[in-house]
């Protein structure tokens, strides 16, 4: 049974550019010791999704640290540990593509995903940590504050690891990779290759676009995928239909949704993809 752990989570300017961090150690499954910084970005610029969300602006970062400079306070948290954090590999990606862009080394760690392990054992509408939270009766106030989030997921691992055989988990975190890896093979093949071609740091114009957005979401709710949609000049339609040039897809999106898409040669796409398309 694991009693001690460290909880991470990053908060981002756009992309994997993190411009928060927060730290949360846990001995015998008690935090005692914090970190948090806000991070001066590798590029100083913010997707406004991002803002609205997390609440961290350029000209908060400014004058911070850059990561290269915090690192020697904080990667004894990393080294030879145990990292628990909301939604793993994005955050662990944010990590070791900001150590790799600074040509620092990387620590050894072993991770684990509370996301993929309440999927696992919970039948919920949906597992944002917020949900999560709530299930648990986890007192949250700020969501999408760094250090806030880590505390929260933090527990929502203590409530876990009790019940399980985390040796199982860790092999079910592989499968269900494995199994996002062929979902997103599934939708992929369903996308008109010829709708959408963009890569992670390349903005594309949504300007007159129109969007549905469909499913459950774990990044942003859909009032605020649709807001975004249109502070960038896009449009959100109700439903999918010859004029509907992006679908936004989230998990439990419909199979009749899903069909007329494809029938439509419409592109679908994460709420990744999209935070991807509007990052500028």
């Amino acid at each position: 049974m694991i009693t001690n752990f460290v909880a991470i989570d990053f908060e981002t300017s756009y992309g994997h550019i993190p411009c928060s961090i927060g730290i949360i150690e846990f001995i015998d499954g008690v935090p005692v010791k914090e970190y948090y910084s806000l991070i001066k970005p590798i590029d100083l610029k913010f997707n406004p999704i991002n803002s609205r969300i997390n609440g961290i602006y350029l000209e908060d970062v400014v004058n911070e640290r850059e990561f290269s400079q915090i690192w020697d306070e904080i990667k004894y948290f990393f080294h030879d540990k145990i990292i628990v954090a909301h939604n793993a590999s994005t955050d662990i990606s944010i990590l070791e593509k900001t150590l790799d862009h600074y040509q620092l080394l990387k620590p050894n760690f072993k991770s684990f995903c509370t996301l993929t392990i309440a999927r696992n054992l919970l039948n919920l509408d949906n597992y944002k940590l917020s949900s999560l939270a709530e299930y648990f009766s986890i007192e949250q106030n700020n969501y999408h504050n760094a250090l806030e989030d880590a505390f929260v997921c933090g527990f929502v691992f203590s409530k876990f690891k009790d019940k399980l055989d985390l040796s199982k988990v860790e092999q079910r975190f592989g499968e269900e990779i494995n199994k996002q890896k062929r979902n997103n093979y599934f939708v992929q093949n369903l996308v008109s290759k010829s709708k959408i071609n963009y890569s992670e740091n390349e903005s594309v114009s949504i300007s007159g676009k129109t969007f549905v957005v469909s499913g459950v979401f774990e990044i942003y709710s859909r009032d605020e995928l649709k807001k975004a949609i249109e502070d960038n000049g896009g449009k959100v339609g109700s439903s999918i239909s010859s004029k509907t040039d992006y679908v936004i897809a989230g998990d439990n999106m419909g199979p009749s949704k899903l069909e007329k898409a494809n029938q439509l040669k419409i592109a679908i796409i994460s709420e990744t993809d999209f935070k991807n398309m509007i990052d500028g």
